[in-house]
């Protein structure tokens, strides 16, 4: 219901779990507009997979009514016969997302603040007083101006804001099975990688250059989330995406078991990785959140990283409208958010670097490293998923990329990660690290001098595009 007012402490663009979430712990203390597009509160096209301590560093022990489940077995599978399982090692859980979503909005509502569905921003204004923002539904006014908008943000157009960000395409379904879950397949079991023969035209393909890999979390005995991603500078377009999806789902001999599930929804979202300074994106009284912030952690997990900061970051919020401390250079202040150490964040942008440009090979002896069996042995596991939850220690970070750099070789790491985040990686394993690697690093380095430049996709971090050699399967159903 909406006040006679037009006037709001706060407006924020976007009912995604970015903006929900914090216009529910803002609307506690202050006056919230809150305005989407979308016709219901509880909508959404993603899925999302929350680590435990995520909750508890975030303080939000309250939204886990609306968990289920959770990973219990991780599992990793590639056309060239790598095999890998083993048990997990931290708790997961499995978000009911509409329920969540709802519980949010409810929030909002019941503090006494207002949520406009249906309406479109059209324009915003900033003044020394304020914001006032024009909407579909007429002229609004502000202290503060939060776009939570996602990734196609009309505000971070507006301020000519770019990222080199890397974007995890995702497309796929809630599946049900009929006859209850297949033999050999549990409740938890999340399929982490997985890839086909058939789905480029290089066999050796990497992900930025088109290879979808396929993954599976399996939510309770007769249903499970079922996708295909890529991983690149490019957004995939969905329509690209779901042909692919639909073959591997229906088609592919390798994933026999799920050809008869029946589809209950379908899914589908873009995830950016930044670096280091991807979360500092502020105007005068204007913040980003979410996707439009860069708010993720590896492999898409950006609600995780929501959830781990939104109740934090709102008391921020709340803090500089009190002081009035609304420009630039304050709002910078609070957006240092502390849940990622540097060395954490860099990791993630070499990691996800790497994913992106390594070939089909170079990745197998990657997934190699989180073998019970394989050079770190029982260690292994735990580091993938420390890694992909960015609670790795520095220490064992520098052990994990050291057994990197031995495994593939410093040449061709040099040839699949770009010359910056390579010179990054030397000053991270500086110290620590026994004198050989650092030589073979150093080493590796005569690639850059000979070749002036690495060959990269030059789009913007907003384009969608269609990666040389991707093999688009129509689909048979």
């Amino acid at each position: 219901m909406m006040t006679d007012s037009n006037e709001y402490d706060v407006i924020i663009l976007g009912a995604g779990p970015a903006g929900l979430s914090v216009a529910s712990e803002l609307s506690k203390d202050l006056k919230v507009l809150l305005f989407d597009k979308k016709d219901s509160i509880d909508m959404t096209t993603k899925s999302w997979l929350i680590p435990d301590m995520a909750i508890t560093i975030g303080g939000a022990e309250d939204i886990l009514p609306y968990m289920k489940n959770g990973v219990e077995r991780f599992l990793a599978n590639t056309y060239q016969g790598i095999d890998v399982q083993w048990q997990a090692h931290l708790k997961y859980h499995f978000a009911k997302e509409h329920e969540l979503l709802a519980y949010w909005g409810k929030g909002i509502e019941e503090n006494g603040s207002d949520i406009m569905l249906n309406c479109w921003y059209q324009d915003s204004f900033i003044t020394d007083k304020g914001v006032v923002v024009s909407t579909s539904k007429g002229d609004f006014k502000s202290k503060l101006l939060i776009d939570a908008s996602g990734g196609h943000s009309p505000i971070r157009s507006r301020y000519a804001l770019t990222e080199d960000w890397y974007w995890w395409s995702v497309c796929g379904a809630v599946v049900e099975f009929p006859d209850g879950l297949p033999e050999g397949m549990e409740v938890g079991d999340y399929q982490l990688w997985q890839t086909f023969r058939d789905t480029n035209i290089n066999l050796d393909e990497s992900l930025s250059h088109g290879r979808p890999v396929w993954e599976y979390e399996v939510l309770d005995e007769n249903s499970a989330f079922v996708f295909v991603f890529y991983l690149g500078k490019n957004r995939i377009p969905h329509e690209d995406m779901e042909k692919v999806f639909q073959h591997v789902l229906h088609d592919e001999e390798s994933t026999s078991d799920f050809h008869n599930t029946v589809v209950s929804e379908f899914k589908h979202g873009w995830y950016p990785s930044g670096g280091p300074h991807s979360q500092q994106v502020t105007g005068d009284r204007v913040l980003f959140v979410g996707t439009a912030g860069c708010w993720t952690s590896p492999c898409g997990w950006g609600v995780s990283f929501i959830v781990a900061n939104y109740k934090n970051y709102a008391e921020h919020v709340i803090e500089a409208i009190r002081q009035n401390a609304l420009s630039k250079k304050e709002l910078n202040k609070i957006v240092h958010l502390s849940t990622r150490a540097k060395y954490q964040v860099l990791l993630d942008q070499i990691s996800t670097h790497f994913l992106s440009f390594a070939s089909a090979s170079q990745l197998n002896e990657f997934i190699k490293l989180f073998d019970p069996n394989g050079p770190l042995g029982e260690m292994g596991p735990l580091m993938c998923e420390k890694l992909f939850t960015l609670t790795i220690s520095e220490k064992e970070a520098i052990h994990l990329l050291s057994h990197v750099v031995k495994g593939i070789g410093a040449k061709e790491l040099a040839k699949n990660i770009p010359k910056e985040d390579y010179l990054l990686l030397i000053d991270l394993l500086k110290d620590g690290v026994e004198v050989s690697v650092l030589d073979a690093l150093e080493h590796g380095l005569d690639y850059f001098r000979k070749h002036h430049k690495h060959v990269i996709h030059d789009e913007s971090g907003f384009a969608i595009t269609k990666p040389p050699g991707m093999k688009l399967i129509e689909a048979t159903s």
